[in-house]
């Protein structure tokens, strides 16, 4: 009977992650993604939307990677009023701890809610990010935790949240100041595959779902 219970409990941990846990992340704070479309589809929807401003915007060639900035209007998905909210596409390289040190290219999407400087906006983004964690935090199998201090007090955090058995995290969470600025800034970064035209999990040579 024992080994019966442990087994369902096992069958219903592993379709709760089997189900993408990226999606209650991407309804709730993207106003839109390339994971329910193509990717191409995805980049020409953000140009086209009338909330969206695109400041950057570099396509691929021999010698670049793919770079989009931009910063939204009437948007936004979180519990403050930033001053900012920026969102970037990033591709960049990558290498594997394989044997082999295999190199690969993958996409960031950043959502960046950015306030100005002093006490009460550090603790708004702070608060955001540890609403985001107790919300998500368990439909991952697992998550890291890293701190950084200045003048002995914390002044940034960093979650990364992992797909059992993907070493990659897909999704970081960050608070903490900007260097150039000191403005501080709550950050969703998602992590993703480009397979063809779509967005796919990262998987290290010899992983698969």
């Amino acid at each position: 009977m024992k080994k019966i219970i442990v087994f369902i409990f096992l069958l219903i941990a592993f379709n709760s992650y089997s189900q993408n846990p990226l999606q209650p992340i991407l309804k709730t704070y993207f106003r839109a993604h390339p994971f329910d479309m193509k990717f191409s589809s995805f980049v020409l929807s953000l140009q086209k939307d009338p909330w969206f401003t695109t400041e950057e915007y570099y396509r691929r060639t021999d010698t670049n990677f793919f770079f989009l900035s931009g910063t939204y209007k009437n948007f936004n998905p979180f519990r403050f009023t930033p001053k900012e909210l920026r969102f970037v596409i990033a591709e960049e390289e990558i290498m594997h701890t394989d044997s082999l040190h295999t190199h690969d290219t993958i996409i960031n999407l950043q959502l960046m809610a950015i306030t100005d400087t002093g006490l009460v906006n550090s603790k708004s983004v702070e608060k955001e990010f540890h609403r985001f964690n107790n919300n998500q935090a368990d439909r991952f199998s697992s998550k890291t935790h890293n701190t950084y201090d200045e003048q002995g007090k914390m002044s940034a955090e960093i979650y990364n949240y992992f797909i059992f058995p993907l070493s990659i995290a897909p999704v970081t969470i960050a608070w903490g100041p900007i260097p150039e600025t000191r403005n501080y800034t709550f950050t969703i970064t998602i992590r993703f595959k480009l397979r063809g035209n779509s967005a796919d999990f990262i998987l290290t040579p010899g992983e698969q779902l």
